[in-house]
């Protein structure tokens, strides 16, 4: 196993992380069993980054990885996330402090060393289906800065990140401040345009090479989505993510599957070389810190770590990539 430094934090990672979220299942829905067997075999391959968030079971994964975690005497580096909702709007800051020390105590831990907001940020406050909040919301007065902040003085918490989901223009507003130290990106063959160029009129959302941007400013960044919900697998009639509407607008999973087949003919890839060939992809990025990838079982585990310190994509396979990304897959 190979590891990153997250940022300028001084932080090492293993630069494939656990991901703990909705759509492998392990985390949420697995028998106790299978899940401390996977959790014991990452840490035996070098994985020291889990990430997790109260979203994903609606705190199960917390809970389920803090136990295993205490149970084994393993203290892995953890990532956890907090969703706000409307409710929240009165009194950002408090919000946010309630969040934090209820994954805590969901984790069994008295320490995170990295929170993030798993709230989407855009320009307008979204009050619908998917609440989001505000650049202000975030790092203005009373915002959710300051709730991180206390936490930090209160010994709870190391760093700071956000999902990089919502609105782009909101989310470099959110990097330049400098306030952050590392955040996830939506980053994948599919739509690689937080770390590649596309086409002007590229119809997945455009990302605008925000982990240069970030990494410019001393962030890390991790790498959400990377097999695009189980369109870049062996096996992607068995994925689609787990809610009816896409994570990243423009990235609907029957448009991926189309893509994902054009991206198998560049390559020249299919089945388990497709899905190494899609995590190699994103380690071939120095800017990032980690790949954070979703279990089902120990297999997935060692398809994911023999990708720690293999060659990346050849310059043939990333110039016939760039020509699929500059005309937007053919459109």
């Amino acid at each position: 196993m190979q590891y990153r430094t997250i940022g300028k934090t001084g932080v090492k990672i293993s630069e494939i992380g656990f991901g703990c979220g909705n759509n492998a299942v392990l985390m949420v829905k697995a028998s106790h069993e299978d899940q401390v067997k996977a959790v014991r075999h990452a840490l035996d391959l070098g994985i020291n980054f889990f990430d997790t968030a109260f979203a994903y079971g609606l705190g199960k994964s917390e809970e389920n990885l803090g136990g295993i975690l205490k149970e084994l005497g393993a203290e892995p580096v953890i990532s956890t996330k907090i969703r706000l909702e409307t409710d929240c709007a009165g009194d950002v800051k408090a919000a946010t402090i309630r969040a934090v020390e209820a994954g805590l105590s969901r984790l069994q831990r008295d320490r995170v060393d990295f929170v993030q907001l798993h709230t989407r940020v855009t320009l307008a406050r979204g009050m619908g289906k998917r609440f989001s909040l505000t650049p202000q919301d975030v790092l203005g007065p009373n915002g959710v800065i300051e709730g991180f902040k206390a936490m930090r003085d209160r010994g709870k918490v190391g760093h700071f990140g956000f999902s990089g989901l919502g609105d782009p223009k909101a989310l470099h507003e959110l990097v330049d401040s400098g306030e952050f130290h590392g955040f996830q990106a939506y980053y994948n063959l599919l739509n690689p345009s937080a770390g590649q160029p596309v086409a002007k009129d590229f119809s997945a959302l455009d990302y605008g090479l925000i982990i240069d941007r970030a990494a410019a400013k001393g962030m890390g960044a991790f790498v959400i989505r990377i097999l695009a919900a189980g369109a870049l697998t062996a096996d992607p009639s068995a994925g689609g993510g787990s809610s009816s509407e896409p994570l990243s607008p423009g990235s609907d999973y029957n448009l991926d599957l189309q893509r994902a087949e054009k991206v198998k003919t560049a390559l020249g890839v299919s089945g388990k070389e497709l899905t190494q060939a899609a995590i190699r992809f994103g380690l071939m990025n120095s800017k990032v810190s980690t790949v954070l990838v979703g279990f089902s079982n120990t297999a997935h585990i060692d398809e994911a770590v023999a990708c720690s310190g293999a060659e990346g994509l050849s310059k043939e396979q990333m110039a016939k990539l760039g020509r699929l990304w500059q005309t937007d897959f053919g459109n």
